[in-house]
Order: structure tokens, then sequence, then C-alpha cells
């Protein structure tokens, strides 16, 4: 099919995000995305043919009978209907995917775009930081020197190592390129070698938190490019078991964990402030329950591991209020405004997620929706989504002041809890630092 229009309607922020995406990294083009009916009205009026219209229904069943009623008006401007919907549609050449099955009609809808690029030609950006995995790539890589030029710069089969792409980083290059008919064989490459890193037995704690560090990082670029595949989720598991061994081993292992984090600045605070909020979480837990409970664990670590995937750039993690969320460019603002419900809707996929995963996610910055930063936390949300983002901030704040004290930086958060929803767990991390 040559693809020349794909119009939606949607109100969901993570679906949008999610077409949007899938256009520009596979079809190379923007879809034309709208939420209000006037406006999806005016828009297909003013088109005098769309080769793909996509419909998520609303919750609101009279604006969905009107974009029913609508589109079976104008059925010969459409090549191809999808809809998203757990309705019955009557739209004769519409194809209907239940909202659950969200990943088939975007499977489905990406079969369509890959017709346009037959998947062999062009190339593909892939950051360099993916690169530090490999010793050989079957492939050659090149970079851009011009709109539509690329060279080769490294052949295939030449061993490489960090110190290769040195060159690069310094001249502020941080992606390179390679041919669009490698795409299936190197993300197999890479999913690969996140299993083997991190299934295997290390020599020290630097080596492992060092592995982890990097499939954390890549799995991150991989699900903001594909979603939340089944082999990417067998290698996040990997990482989520590994932490669970290391929190539930007690506080002795804290310590340790906590000493190393603190100094190992080459690591990225991403995977720092998964790795000891997870830590500070299962403190919190074993001061409630007096002895650690295996679910609760689980639960805050995947929440802790997925939370913040659908940021646009790992920098954002620093971004903690809604005042510096304002100094930001519009589109920054956005991205970050919508990240915890765009993550939970993306978790909603997995159905192999623990019980309350999705709605933690969604809540881990005290918005019931996932949207913003609320000025005031609402007691409304769940226990332990409160205990996360206590062991979220304290994390934080023990990593970006490692020349400090922890007990000093405890001291001076304990005003930020004193009268809200989260001061009675805060005040239990504090009692479970205490020397037994």
């Amino acid at each position: 099919m040559n693809i020349s229009q794909v119009v939606v309607f949607s109100k969901s922020p993570e679906f949008r995000m999610l077409l949007d995406l899938e256009c520009k990294s596979v079809g190379g083009f923007t879809p034309l995305i709208r939420d209000s009916f006037d406006e999806f009205q005016s828009l297909i009026g003013l088109i005098d043919k769309i080769d793909i219209l996509i419909i998520d229904e609303p919750e609101d069943q009279v604006l969905f009978k009107n974009l029913i009623n609508l589109t079976n008006e104008k059925l010969s401007s459409f090549k191809q209907i999808f809809v998203l919907s757990n309705s019955d549609v009557l739209i004769r050449t519409a194809k209907v995917f239940e909202k659950k099955n969200i990943e088939a009609l975007v499977d489905e809808f990406k079969h369509l775009l890959g017709d346009v690029n037959n998947q062999e030609e062009g190339f593909i950006s892939i950051p360099i930081s993916s690169l530090f995995h490999f010793t050989i790539l079957p492939f050659d890589l090149f970079v851009k020197i011009g709109e539509g030029k690329f060279i080769k710069r490294i052949p295939a089969h030449e061993e490489i190592d960090k110190t290769t792409f040195s060159s690069f980083l310094q001249k502020g290059m941080t992606d390179l390129f390679f041919e669009r008919k490698f795409n299936r064989d190197f993300s197999k490459m890479l999913i690969n070698s996140m299993i083997n890193q991190i299934e295997r037995d290390f020599n020290s704690i630097d080596e492992k938190l060092e592995a982890a560090d990097n499939v954390f990082q890549t799995t991150q670029q991989i699900i903001s490019k594909l979603g939340l595949k089944p082999k990417i989720v067998e290698v996040c598991q990997s990482v989520l078991n590994q932490i669970f061994s290391d929190v539930s081993g007690g506080k002795d292992a804290f310590a340790k964990f906590l000493d190393q984090l603190r100094i190992q600045s080459d690591l990225h605070i991403n995977y720092r402030l998964m790795e000891l909020t997870c830590f500070t979480a299962t403190q919190i837990l074993n001061e409630i329950d007096q002895g650690v409970d295996p679910e609760k664990v689980k639960r805050l670590i995947f929440t802790s591991m997925f939370c913040d995937f659908c940021l646009n750039e790992p920098q954002q993690i620093n971004i903690r209020s809604a005042e510096q969320m304002l100094k930001l460019p519009v589109q920054s603002q956005k991205a970050i405004n919508e990240h915890a419900l765009r993550a939970s809707e993306l978790i909603l996929s997995y159905e192999s997620a623990p019980l309350e995963a999705a709605s933690l996610i969604k809540q881990h910055h005290g918005s019931p929706n996932g949207i913003g930063f609320p000025t005031e936390i609402s007691p409304k949300i769940l226990p332990l989504a409160k205990i996360f983002m206590v062991a979220q901030e304290v994390a934080y704040q023990i990593l970006i002041q490692s020349y400090r004290p922890p007990i000093d930086i405890l001291s001076d958060l304990k005003s930020k809890y004193i009268d809200t929803p989260l001061e009675d767990y805060f005040v239990l991390f504090v009692k479970s630092c205490r020397p037994a």
C-alpha cells in the first residue's frame, strides 16, 4: 500500500503517542491525530482519500456513535479502517480489535506501513550507547553526512568496543546508522545480548551493577521504539529477579549496595535510582510487615523498573515538580506531564504484570489519574504507591547529594513530609536506618 495519509481519532495520550512513534519510526511520516469530534469531522472533510483511518473508542458512547455514523457516511474515502473497541461496531469494512488486543492492531498497522519502505531501503538510527554490548556486528555502521546521504565508518565484522565510538562521542554524535534491512537482526542481537549479560555469574558488585545498568538503558531504548514485546519482558524479568534477590538480603546488603551506588557516578542515574528505590521501599515494607512480603516487594520492583520508561529523554528524571517542568519547552512538558499515565497504559498490555502494577505506576507522583505533579498528594492513592513515592524521593536525594551523609539528607527531607499522607512511611524508613 502506498501510504499517503493516516488519520486517527483517540482521546488516549498513550495510544496517540504509540501511533505517532510507529509512523515516524517505520513509515517516516507523522499521522494526523485528533481528539475532538468537530476537528475530526473537519479534517476528513478536507481529505479526499485516506489510506488508514483508526478510531479508538472513547468512553462517551454518544460520541462513539457519531464517529461511526460519520465514518459510514464517508466510507468510500477510506482504504483501510481499524477500530479499537469493546463494543459492536457497525462499519462494514472495518477491522475491529478489542481494547486488550491493542498489540494486534499495532502489528497489523505496522505491517501496512512496512509495505511503504519494503523494510529493505533506507537507514535507521541507533544510540551509540546501545552498541557498547557487542564485540563485532554482522553489518556496517554509517554516519549521516547530509539529507539522505550516509558514509560507512565501521565495517561489518570489525572488532569494536567503547573506544571505537569515542571519536564520535567527542564530536557530539550520539547516534550511528545501519541499513534498514538489518532491523530485525539487530533487534534480536540486542535482546539476546541483554539476556546473556544479566543471566551470568559476576565476580564483583561493580561488575553486576554495570551489566544491569547496560541492560536497563538498552531495554528502555527498545521499549520506546518497539513497545513491550514478550522477549523484551523476558530481559526485564531477569533484571527484576536479580534485584529481588538483592533487596531480600536484609540491611547488610542494603548498606553494601548503597555505598556502591553512591560512588559509581559512571552508572546512569535512572538505573541507580531504580535500584536504590527498590532497597528503600523494601526497608519500609519490612518495618510495616515485620518481615519481607515477597509479593509486595515484587510489585514495587516492577513499578520502579517501568514507571519512567515513557519519558522522552533520560535526563527528564531530574524533573521532580511542576515548577521545574514549567521551565521546559511545551513538547517536553507534555511528555513529562503524561509519562506516568502512558507508562501505566503500556503495562496494561502485559498480562504477567504483578497485581496493581499499572495503578502503582500511574500514581507514582501522587496523582490518581497519572497526569502532572499535584501540589497535594491525594490520600486516595494506594498505600504501596505512597511507599513508592517516599522511596523514590529518598533515593533520588541520596544519589544527587552523594557528597553528604545520608542521615543529614533525611533530616532535611523531614519537613517535606510533615502533615502529608506520606509522613508515616517516611518515619518508618528513618526508623529502619537506626542500628538494631
